[in-house]
C-alpha cells in the first residue's frame, strides 16, 4: 500500500517538529526515516499512523486520505523501541490478541498465530511469558503481533534501540529477510546509519524537521546534496577544509602533488580493514581507513610521518 505525505507541519508549542515535509513510500517498499535526535522522525511516523495529527497537510494511504481517519482505522501495524507485552499472557495470546478482540472465530485464530509463530522463528516458546524471553525474542513477538491483523502499512519506531549491537545485527537482517516475505509496505525510524543503510531500500535524511535528501542508501552514500548528509550518512573524516570518506584518502610516504603532510598516532588492525589515526601540521586530528596489505606494503608505524590525498572524483570541496 503506497504511503504519500503530503506538505505535513507539526507544531508543538513554539517547537517545530515539521516543517512542509512531502514524501513517497512505494507499495511493499522498505523506507527509513534516518536522523538526529529531535529531527522529526517519530513524529513523521506518528503522523501517518494516526496518532498525531498535523497541523497542516495530509497523509495518504493507497491513495485514499488518511488525515481525518482515526488511528485504530488506518490498518496499520506500529511497533515501539520499548514494546510493553501483556506479561501475564503467553507468546500465543500476545500474537492473538487482537484477532481476539476483532472477534476472529478461534479456529482461524489459532491458525493464523501458528503462521505467524513460524515466519517470526519462535517455534517451540508459544508457550512461555514475555519474561522467560530474550529481548531480542520480544522484538520479534511485536512484530508478529504487529503482522497478525494483516496491517496495510507497518510502522517501526526505533525497534531494535534497546538491544546489544549483536541482537541488533542479527534482527537487522531478519527483519529484512522477513519484509522479503511479506512484501507489506514498511517505515521505519532509526538514527543508526548502519541500520538504515543495510536494511532499507530508501532513506530519507530528516533534520530539524525538514527533509534534508531521500534516495537509494548508494544515492546518499556517493551523492550527498549537503554537508549535513555526507557527515550522517556513513564515515567522514576531517582533511584540512573538507570531509572526506576515510577509505578514500590515500596514503604515501613520500610527498606527493596535492598531498597533505600528517604524523601518524597509531595504527589499529580491526581484521581486513586498517584504521590509522593521524595529527596535521596545523594539530588537526583525522583518520583513514586502508587494507591490512596496504599497511603492510607501507609498512606504516606510529611516529612515522605520510602525505595523504584524498581521490579528487569522490571529494567534495
Amino acid at each position: 500500500m503506497a504511503i504519500a505525505v503530503e506538505g505535513v507541519s507539526k507544531r508543538f508549542g513554539e517547537f517545530t517538529a515539521l516543517e512542509g515535509v512531502s514524501l513517497e513510500v512505494r507499495d511493499g517498499s522498505l523506507t527509513a526515516l534516518l536522523g538526529p535526535s529531535g529531527g522529526g522522525k517519530s513524529t513523521l511516523l506518528r503522523v501517518i499512523a494516526g496518532l498525531e495529527a498535523p497541523d497542516e497537510g495530509r497523509v495518504l494511504i493507497g491513495g485514499d486520505d488518511a488525515t481525518p481517519i482515526p488511528a485504530r482505522k488506518r490498518g496499520v501495524g506500529f511497533v515501539f523501541q520499548h514494546y510493553a507485552p501483556f506479561k501475564h499472557m503467553t507468546v500465543r495470546e500476545n500474537i492473538g490478541f487482537g484477532l481476539k478482540i476483532r472477534k476472529w472465530p478461534k479456529g482461524e485464530i489459532a491458525r493464523r498465530v501458528d503462521e505467524l509463530i513460524a515466519l517470526v522463528h519462535l517455534e517451540g516458546f508459544g508457550g512461555r511469558y514475555p519474561s522467560q524471553l530474550s529481548g531480542g525474542q520480544r522484538q520479534r513477538m511485536a512484530l508478529a503481533r504487529a503482522l497478525a491483523v494483516e496491517p496495510r502499512v507497518l510502522l517501526l519506531d526505533e525497534p531494535f534501540g534497546a538491544l546489544d549491537a549483536t541482537v541488533r545485527k542479527e534482527l537487522r537482517a531478519w527483519l529484512r529477510r522477513l519484509h522479503d516475505e511479506v512484501h507489506v509496505t514498511t517505515i521505519f525510524v532509526t538514527h543508526d546509519q548502519e541500520e538504515a543503510m543495510e536494511v532499507a531500500e530508501q532513506i530519507v535524511v530528516l533534520n530539524h524537521g525538514r527533509i534534508e535528501q531521500m534516495g537509494t542508501p548508494r544515492d546518499l552514500y556517493d551523492h550527498p546534496e549537503s554537508e549535513f548528509v555526507k557527515r550522517f550518512v556513513g564515515p567522514v573524516t576531517p582533511l584540512g577544509e573538507r570531509w572526506v570518506r576515510p577509505h578514500d584518502v590515500d596514503v604515501s610516504l613520500d610527498p606527493v602533488d596535492g598531498g597533505i603532510e600528517a604524523m601518524i598516532d597509531r595504527v589499529i588492525h580491526l581484521g581486513f580493514e586498517v584504521r590509522v589515526e593521524l595529527t596535521l601540521g596545523d594539530g588537526q586530528h583525522t583518520w583513514v581507513q586502508t587494507t591490512r596489505g596496504r599497511t603492510q606494503e607501507l609498512e606504516l608505524q606510529e611516529g612515522e610521518i605520510v602525505y595523504l590525498r584524498p581521490a579528487d572524483e569522490l571529494v567534495s570541496a
